[in-house]
């Protein structure tokens, strides 16, 4: 009660400049504290983004332009405004068996699926140096994978094995799109048969996985991609048409050719895409298979698609 009644003598004591110049002070004093607050906020932001930005170089870190003659070039759409870590992950490593890719899709969130894609870099970047056989490659990659404790992610993957000088290559699938070949006007899908389990779950088939040859020519291109572009969708719900769109937005400089493709992605999808996208494009530039033409192993290996441009 003693104080109840100091405040209105107080208050009955203060002339109106003064209670304009108190309300003034308060006024400042809580512009102050949210300039200081947003100051804060945005400091705390910039380090969670240098910590993110650092995360992303140590797992996906920066492709050379060239590995082991081969024209490389990357781009990743994030689904989240501002993010750098997702689940898509890549690499292009050239190795005593000659050049080595990987593109995957972490099927997991969060935390977990981060963890899940350092793994899987991991295990890429010790086994590709040292296993002759891209097959081991996959297989140990698996084992390494499955053996992780409390963990159920997944990740499908496309591993080549290259060697430019002859323009020979081999296909592994696990679970994941076919690259798309680009030649002459033409796009094509490759797909590798038999098509293994992702990885993470070759436990789920009796038999080890085997891997696919792929012979290639002067100029050819080989799209590897996650299916963040091709199940991405417009207003209507029409999927992005992968193959007709390379034709049509091919360009001869690999960096602007890859630029237009992920610009067109977003554009199909009017900036709303609802998961990540990865697009690595390999060009072989004048590296020249022995005959120049494409060889198969069997008629159904290619599905081919020809689009007029």
């Amino acid at each position: 009660m003693m104080i109840l009644s100091v405040v209105p003598e107080i208050h009955t004591g203060l002339t109106g400049g003064d209670t304009v110049v108190l309300c003034g002070a308060f006024l400042a004093l809580v512009i102050g504290v949210s300039v200081l607050k947003c100051l804060y906020l945005a400091k705390a932001l910039d380090s969670l983004r240098a910590v993110t930005w650092t995360l992303r170089e140590g797992i996906l870190r920066p492709l050379p332009d060239r590995v082991g003659g081969l024209r490389t070039e990357v781009r990743y759409l994030a689904a989240e405004p501002g993010a750098q870590v997702g689940g898509d992950i890549y690499d292009v490593i050239s190795t005593p068996y000659g050049v080595r890719v990987l593109i995957g899709d972490v099927m997991g969130s969060g935390m977990p699926a981060v963890a899940t894609a350092v793994d899987a870099l991991g295990a890429f970047r010790e086994l590709v140096r040292c296993e002759a056989r891209l097959t081991m490659v996959a297989q140990r990659m698996d084992a390494s994978l499955a053996g992780r404790p409390d963990s159920e992610d997944f990740v499908t993957a496309l591993l080549l094995g290259l060697r430019p000088d002859d323009g020979q290559a081999e296909l592994i699938c696990c679970g994941h799109p076919p690259p798309l070949l680009i030649r002459n006007g033409r796009a094509t899908f490759v797909d590798a048969l038999p098509p293994s389990p992702p990885l993470g779950l070759f436990g789920l088939q009796d038999e080890w996985c085997r891997a696919g040859p792929i012979s290639l020519a002067a100029g050819d291109r080989l799209l590897l991609y996650t299916d963040g572009v091709t199940e991405a969708r417009d207003g209507s719900g029409v999927f992005y048409s992968l193959a007709e769109r390379t034709v049509a937005l091919y360009d001869e400089d690999p960096g602007v050719f890859l630029d237009r493709i992920a610009a067109d992605v977003t554009r199909h999808t009017q900036g709303r895409t609802k998961d990540d996208a990865a697009l690595l494009l390999l060009d072989y530039g004048d590296i020249r298979a022995r005959d120049g033409q494409l060889r198969l192993p069997a008629p159904e290996f290619i599905r081919d698609i020809e689009i007029n441009s």
